[in-house]
């Protein structure tokens, strides 16, 4: 996958180098100027590639072995080291460009102190590596270093029993180096754990970290484009703090001056601050890349090679093969996955805090069931909760668990799952029930609607049984259980014509049973046929109530879900009824009308009003026969 190349900022090379011969602090050196300077010649190539793992090995074994050294100088045992198996058994083979890191070193020796030094340096390095891929530009310079400083350390360990290492050492002035050892800077650049040598290291092995994750599609890693972005810049202050390190180990062995203690400070800053970039760039790509495994798992384990449900659900939740204790609701006990889903079909009840009342009572009812006449099921609450959740969010879920029966999962901001339960199952801001068998087969996707339409006839949730259901006249499911009409089951049996109404307007509800009342009493319907009006949103007291509108609503809809899933959407008479109906949702009336139980309109209350005002003009076409009222309306109801 090609690299996302920067635009090329249009800093002059002479303003940078003019900041600089007055400036010896890194904050003057901006990322604008330095993506300027890189990108005014060198782009992204991979035309000369290496093992970067292997170069990696290599170096981290000479920095490893050096320090080694250098500790047993401290502790006063300057003796032969003693390598372990590990070390000596290493197979890692390179194959390094010997001139490439000749010229790397002769860029590295004998320069002057200071930023502005280390930057040119830096350039040139930067135009001896063009080839190469921007990691591998560290990596090599960093071994150019490293094999210089290892041979330091090399010829000083063997300087006391071989005559030509201690030649070579004289030479090279070791003996120079040892004396700053102790010293704070020498500390700084090389010898403590976050050093700037071993900062670029790991720099460098996060480079080829990131660099391994391009492989993977970058819509499904939405972090790498930006880690990738940032991968040219921080190579540069990468080689810019080697140089800058070789320039002070320099100034040891040729007793010349140091690099100044505020350069080398920001520069511990800055590589601190590229290691933190590099670090948060590479913990959301894991993370992001260990979703899309997860992700790639739930689909293998739940759509084809049915898996054990513990492992399923625990997967689900934390994305491990172990996951969180649940909570038992009847018991408030803590059991495991294990103890309380082995074996089991488990209804996996996800949804945000604000779950309805209704929702909850109507799965406690198949609850209660389900315990009774079905004991092979377990239903488990999945609750989704913002990452900036607020107290009144945690209270919240506390009073939900506080009433649910059945488990639940511990309070949780993180769901492993999330992006399964929403491209797989449709999640949305509506509770989701989805039921599953012992083997993680899934049952039924979302049997919310069921539940809502049909309760606990719904058990099993299997597609026959929901078929079975769907065959019924659709008002049966969907408007009886809305009234409190005492007469209706008689008025049904004997299929008297019935008109089902309600609306948000009360002036409309009262010009309706008006209309009605004159309708009814004309001697043409009195003697030719009758019917029945019903009030849908009323209590048993007689007074509208807005909670059995909203479930009236939410039944119509889930009808119609339940419907398309099982049958599919296309037109049929049904569905554009249903649809018709929740059309009307917001309308000041609306009408249905049936004959017994068997759908014959929906109407829009205007249009039906109309049709009532309209009687006298169209009541002399009336058949005047039993239950003819029910088609007269259907005929009207259509020439209006």
């Amino acid at each position: 996958m090609a690299s996302i190349v920067p635009k090329t900022p249009t800093a002059a090379p002479a303003l940078l180098q003019s900041a600089h011969k007055e400036e010896t602090s890194t904050r003057h050196y901006s990322d604008q100027l330095v993506t300027g300077h890189i990108y005014a010649k060198h782009r992204d190539d991979d035309t000369t590639k290496i093992d970067l793992p292997s170069y990696i090995s290599v170096i981290e074994n000479i920095l490893t072995t050096s320090h080694r050294i250098t500790d047993n100088i401290h502790r006063g045992t300057e003796g032969r080291l003693v390598y372990s198996d590990d070390t000596l058994g290493s197979n890692v083979v390179i194959d390094p460009p010997l001139c490439t890191l000749h010229r790397i070193n002769s860029e590295l020796s004998c320069k002057a102190p200071g930023i502005t030094k280390a930057h040119e340096t830096t350039l040139e390095i930067f135009d001896i590596l063009t080839n190469y891929p921007w990691e591998a530009k560290a990596a090599l310079t960093l071994l150019a270093f490293a094999s210089d400083y290892g041979d330091l350390w090399h010829l000083y360990h063997y300087s006391m029993t071989d005559p030509l290492a201690k030649s070579l050492a004289i030479i090279k002035r070791v003996a120079s180096l040892k004396k700053h050892l102790d010293s704070f800077p020498y500390q700084q650049v090389l010898l403590n754990p976050s050093s700037l040598i071993r900062s670029c290291l790991q720099a460098i092995k996060h480079m080829n970290q990131i660099r391994e994750f391009s492989k993977y599609d970058v819509k499904e890693l939405p972090e790498l484009p930006s880690a990738l972005r940032q991968i040219p810049l921080i190579t540069y202050w990468v080689i810019h703090t080697i140089v800058a390190s070789k320039i002070h180990l320099s100034s040891y062995l040729s007793e010349t001056e140091n690099q100044p203690q505020r350069y080398l400070n920001d520069l511990s800053d800055k590589i601190a601050n590229v290691l933190n970039e590099l670090e948060k760039h590479l913990n959301a790509i894991r993370e992001q890349h260990a979703e899309v495994d997860l992700f790639r798992w739930l689909v293998d384990h739940i759509e084809h090679y049915h898996t054990d449900i513990t492992l399923v659900v625990s997967k689900l939740l934390s994305g491990k093969t172990e996951t969180n204790p649940l909570i038992d609701g009847s018991t408030l006990r803590e059991v495991s996955v294990q103890e309380s889903l082995s074996g089991k079909n488990v209804i996996l009840v996800i949804s945000e805090l604000n779950i309805s009342n209704d929702d909850i009572e109507a799965l406690h009812h198949v609850y209660e069931r389900l315990k009774t006449d079905h004991k092979t099921y377990e239903i488990v609450w999945i609750p989704i909760i913002p990452a900036s959740y607020h107290a009144e969010d945690l209270k919240r879920y506390e009073y939900l668990r506080s009433i649910m029966k059945w488990h639940s999962i511990p309070f949780t901001t993180k769901i492993a799952g999330m992006r399964y339960m929403e491209e797989r199952w449709q999640l949305r801001e509506d509770p989701l029930v989805v039921v599953l068998t012992s083997q993680s087969k899934v049952v039924f996707t979302n049997a919310i609607h069921l539940i809502r339409v049909w309760g606990n006839e719904a058990i099993d949730f299997t597609h026959d049984r929901s078929k079975s259901l769907l065959r019924r006249n659709w008002p049966d499911s969907t408007l009886v259980k809305f009234t409190h009409q005492p007469r209706l089951q008689n008025w049904i049996k004997q299929e008297k014509s019935i008109l089902f109404y309600g609306g948000k307007n009360p002036a409309w509800i009262q010009q309706f049973e008006e209309r009605v009342e004159i309708l009814k009493n004309d001697p043409s319907i009195i003697e030719g046929s009758s019917f029945e009006i019903v009030r849908i949103g009323k209590d048993v007291k007689g007074e509208d109530d807005p909670t059995l509108m909203s479930r009236f609503w939410n039944t119509q809809w889930g009808y119609f879900v339940v419907k398309s899933q099982l049958i599919g959407s296309s037109a049929s008479e049904t569905t554009e009824d249903i649809l018709r109906l929740i059309s009307y949702q917001n309308e000041d009336g609306w009408v249905v009308l049936t004959v017994g139980l068997a759908p014959v309109l929906v109407g829009r209350g205007v249009l039906i009003l109309r049709l009532l005002e309209e009687f006298p003009k169209w009541k002399q076409s009336l058949r005047l026969k039993p239950q003819s009222i029910a088609y007269d309306f259907q005929l009207m109801n259509c020439y209006f």
